[in-house]
């Protein structure tokens, strides 16, 4: 079985890595999201998806 990483190992892990912060209000409760950027992801495939799914969207609506 492998180890589950803690939060700290993935702080300590991606400490260098690109950061944007969000704040968001849901029903009058503050939400701050940090999003860190790893690098782990097929940047294509996730371009393509977001387009797809937007397109999709759109299409709905009209």
């Amino acid at each position: 079985m492998q180890k589950r990483e803690t939060l700290a190992e993935k702080v300590e892990r991606y400490k260098d890595k690109p950061t944007d912060t969000a704040t968001y209000e849901i029903e009058g409760q503050i939400f701050i999201v940090t999003a860190h950027f790893v690098g782990e992801k097929n940047l294509d495939k996730v371009i393509y998806d977001h387009a797809f799914h937007r397109a999709m969207e759109d299409s709905e609506t009209a």
